[in-house]
């Protein structure tokens, strides 16, 4: 557990960046009985209730350049449990099975506390699993799903360093260490964002918190323990990611938008994923990494705002159709 001080640092970096963007969020915390946890999530806008959940290692604010260019959202960028602010999540005994369980004990509770009925899931990497997996068994909570990037479904690759990460002293190691300006241009390289390296596409404020939660959470230490169990040198564990007979079984449309230099999945891949998926849609982002919004934010924005529509005049459509055979 890190210090109160720690605490302070990071929130205080958290608010500089979300201000950077323009944006004051509101704090809400969500009691998990369940599992006996809190999780916290950061609200900002008016409109459509959206969901955002992110990957690992990192937290919600993550979302920040994306959330900054949205209009007409309510968006609620979660940390999910064990990252950012959020309480961890306890893994004796967890089992494939049992962290589906856990996904929809944190996730269906903080959906029903923060709005009236389902919601949009925007979710990447690792969130993109817990979101199949919560559309999937619970899909009265969810409206629609964009899977930013290569979600953790079956078939997915991993790059060397999270490989390296399932060895226990290579984890403890990456739990101790603070991140740095270098390591986080190795990495962004790493994860297919090379260009926003060179082009200097991330704020100072961005960038600071991205040290704050490596420095002043315990956001890699938890990750990396997840890791451990859910892959090995060789890649994911075939049971801890998604299948696509979950996919088969989600009924919100998907958005799955995939970068073109993303190390985890090609667009191919991803293409054989949302193949499995009802009401699909695909996109391939030229240029993009494995975070593909934050190489063009508001390009991103404009994708989502667009998506949200078109369903919307479907619907509209649809119900029209109904009514005029019903009146025929």
């Amino acid at each position: 557990m890190k210090p109160e001080s720690h605490e302070q640092r990071y929130r205080e970096a958290e608010r500089a960046m979300w201000n950077h963007h323009g944006m004051e969020p509101h704090e809400r915390w969500v009691e998990v009985d369940a599992l006996g946890l809190r999780v916290r999530a950061l609200e900002h806008g008016e409109g459509r209730p959206v969901l955002f959940v992110h990957g690992t290692p990192t937290a919600g604010g993550v979302f920040v350049p994306l959330v900054g260019q949205l209009s007409g959202v309510r968006a609620i960028v979660v940390d999910r449990p064990g990252c950012g602010l959020s309480e961890p999540l306890d893994f004796a005994g967890l089992s494939p099975e049992r962290m589906r369980a856990v996904i929809e004990a944190w996730m269906a509770p903080l959906i029903t506390a923060v709005a009236d009925g389902p919601v949009d899931v925007v979710a990447s990497s690792a969130g993109g699993l817990a979101a199949l997996v919560l559309a999937a068994r619970r899909p009265d909570l969810v409206s629609t799903l964009a899977l930013l990037g290569a979600p953790a479904v079956q078939g997915m690759s991993l790059p060397v360093w999270m490989r390296a990460a399932t060895f226990a002293p290579v984890a403890r190691a990456v739990a101790r260490h603070h991140v740095n300006e270098r390591d986080l241009r190795r990495s962004f390289k790493t994860m297919g964002h090379g260009a926003l390296v060179r082009n200097g596409g991330l704020s100072k404020a961005d960038l600071e918190w991205r040290y704050a939660l490596s420095r002043d959470t315990n956001t890699y230490a938890h990750e990396m323990q997840l890791m451990r169990l859910a892959a090995t040198w060789r890649g994911p564990r075939a049971r801890w990611v998604a299948s696509s007979t979950e996919i088969e079984s989600v009924q919100a449309p998907t958005l799955w938008v995939a970068g073109e230099n993303d190390p985890f999945a090609t667009p191919d891949r991803v293409r054989s994923w949302a193949a499995h998926a009802r009401g699909s849609t695909v996109r391939v982002m030229a240029g993009a990494g494995h975070q593909p919004w934050i190489d063009r934010p508001a390009e991103h924005a404009r994708l989502l705002d667009a998506w949200w529509k078109n369903l919307g005049a479907g619907a509209l459509e649809q119900e029209e159709h109904r009514h005029t055979r019903r009146h025929a």
